[in-house]
């Protein structure tokens, strides 16, 4: 009997996350991780260096696979030449499913409004423009193939490492509360969980789109002192949305450009046990350990 194969791509911050998941769970799995970098990992985790800006690549490994896709696009342009490069490289291969990590920023900006799966998307930002891309590419050929694909749509992830603390100590300016724009978060730890349940559940539709974070909705700066709060610390500069224009990094300044709030019922209908850190303040605690 064949064991199950489950292939990590693009394997980065979140892949840390989910090869501890699987590691724990002690399944008779195959586990392979696909990634430019080298990295020690455990010893049942076998571990392949490819590189997705390549025209030609070597993915025998994922035959008889269920793929995490979770490599960024390239920096340029507007199309996802690593999913290309991906796609026509695997095509030869029986492939069993496709999670792909995608953005809620392809759904832009919509004005601090609820959206759920049906919402049309429109990104504003080149890199959310590669996303939707991306997008269409697995959907395209997923569709042509009959394999099964699952799109979840990611906010803002949090955890050990990801949390503003040097930001906050170096006195950076915080744009003001009634100024800033409304969004959504993920702990590290449930996107790790959601990305295995979608990769376990075989009840789901063939093309399947859902949104994920933890079920709320919050500002940037709402942030901030979330985590000015666990930490002992005060933001010492706030300032407008017009001053942040001329001293925030053309990245920061695009979050701040969109506003929407997740409309998540389908994950927790679909994947009711995932979200441990619905509380903002748990969620903060728990990643805070390794980062002061």
């Amino acid at each position: 009997m064949r064991k199950n194969k489950i292939i990590l791509a693009g394997s980065g911050y979140v892949g840390d996350y989910l090869i501890d998941i699987l590691v724990d769970n002690n399944r008779d799995e195959e586990i392979i991780e696909l990634a430019r970098s080298s990295k020690k990992r455990q010893k049942n985790v076998v571990r392949l260096s490819r590189d997705f800006d390549n025209n030609m690549i070597d993915l025998k490994c994922v035959d008889h696979g269920q793929i995490i896709y979770m490599a960024p696009p390239n920096n340029d342009g507007l199309k996802d030449i690593r999913v290309s490069n991906f796609i026509k490289n695997i095509r030869y291969y029986h492939i069993e499913k496709i999670i792909y990590i995608s953005t809620s920023g392809v759904y832009g900006n919509c004005r601090g409004r609820l959206v759920d799966e049906k919402q049309k998307i429109n990104p504003l930002t080149n890199r959310a423009k590669r996303r939707m891309d991306a997008e269409y590419q697995l959907t395209e050929y997923c569709e042509a193939e009959k394999i099964n694909l699952i799109i979840l749509r990611t906010p803002g992830i949090y955890g050990k490492g990801r949390l503003p603390i040097e930001r906050i100590k170096a006195a950076e300016p915080v744009i003001r509360k009634e100024e800033s724009r409304v969004t959504n978060l993920i702990h590290v730890e449930d996107l790790a969980r959601v990305i295995l349940s979608a990769t376990y559940n075989n009840r789901l539709n063939m093309i399947e789109i859902i949104n994920v974070s933890d079920g709320n909705s919050i500002t940037s700066t709402e942030f901030y002192e979330a985590v000015c709060a666990v930490i002992g610390e005060k933001i010492k500069n706030y300032i407008t949305y017009e001053e942040a224009k001329k001293v925030f990094t053309k990245k920061r300044l695009s979050f701040l450009n969109e506003s929407r709030r997740l409309n998540t019922d389908k994950m927790f209908r679909l994947m009711p046990e995932c979200i441990k850190y619905r509380d903002l303040k748990e969620g903060i605690m728990a990643s805070i350990d390794s980062q002061t």
